[in-house]
């Protein structure tokens, strides 16, 4: 053999590896494209409603709600021992035209009164289909739950329009379990006041309406034609 063949013949194990370095560079570009391209997409669907949570998000959401709702019932429950009736209570909102006007006490919004601040929902918490309601906490005395003491109102709290993974994590953490049970009407009739949606005048909040409920302060619960989630507190009950 020539030289010269000897040298072609060397030559081909040295221009295959170097094809296949290649062709591994190659390789290793598209891996790295295609993880960037996957961390733009994630960063540009974060906080929106079909943004699947992490197990650790959807925990501190769950907690957050919950926490909200003691420090509601923490701050009426302190008007009540010190005096007021829970039929005197006011829960009209800054805006009202008559908040600045004394007395103060009764009125569960006002800094010298209740002194109760609800925060707005987060946008990785709220999970709005509609606007009536939209979604948001919802505090008055506005319809009867039929497991408390009396026929009078209750106070209720509610997140109404949250998201389902959020609200499957509250009732786990309450109840021991997932399940959201299914209410045999619309929120807006049992827990929220006409004051607040276009529903239908209230009707009393029973067993019949939900028999998972029956007995729970707290819980959360979805309307029985739509994908509204809605976490429901009885604040004070009578």
């Amino acid at each position: 053999m020539t030289r010269q063949a000897e040298k072609k013949s060397s030559d081909k194990p040295l221009k295959r590896a170097q094809d296949e370095g290649n062709a591994m560079v190659y390789v290793l570009i598209v891996v790295a494209l295609f993880a960037a391209l996957s961390f733009v997409m994630s960063r540009q669907n974060d906080g929106g409603e079909s943004e699947a949570l992490s197990e650790e998000r959807i925990e501190i959401a769950a907690s957050s709600l919950q926490q909200t709702s003691a420090r509601v019932q923490q701050s009426i429950e302190q008007m009540v021992w010190s005096g007021t009736e829970i039929d005197d209570l006011l829960f009209m909102p800054s805006t009202d035209p008559t908040f600045e006007d004394r007395p103060f006490f009764a009125k569960v919004f006002h800094p010298q009164g209740g002194g109760v601040s609800l925060p707005p929902l987060r946008a990785e918490v709220a999970a709005q289909i509609d606007t009536d309601p939209p979604a948001g906490w919802y505090l008055g005395r506005f319809n009867n739950v039929s497991w408390t003491d009396s026929a009078g109102d209750d106070v209720i709290l509610s997140a109404h329009q949250i998201r389902r993974d959020v609200c499957a994590r509250i009732n786990e953490r309450l109840t021991g379990s997932p399940t959201i049970p299914t209410l045999g009407g619309e929120t807006n009739q049992l827990l929220f006041s006409s004051a607040v949606s276009t529903a239908s005048s209230n009707i009393e909040f029973s067993s019949a309406n939900c028999a998972d409920c029956f007995g729970w302060p707290s819980l959360c619960v979805r309307d029985d034609d739509t994908e509204r989630f809605t976490y429901y507190n009885i604040i004070i009950g009578q």
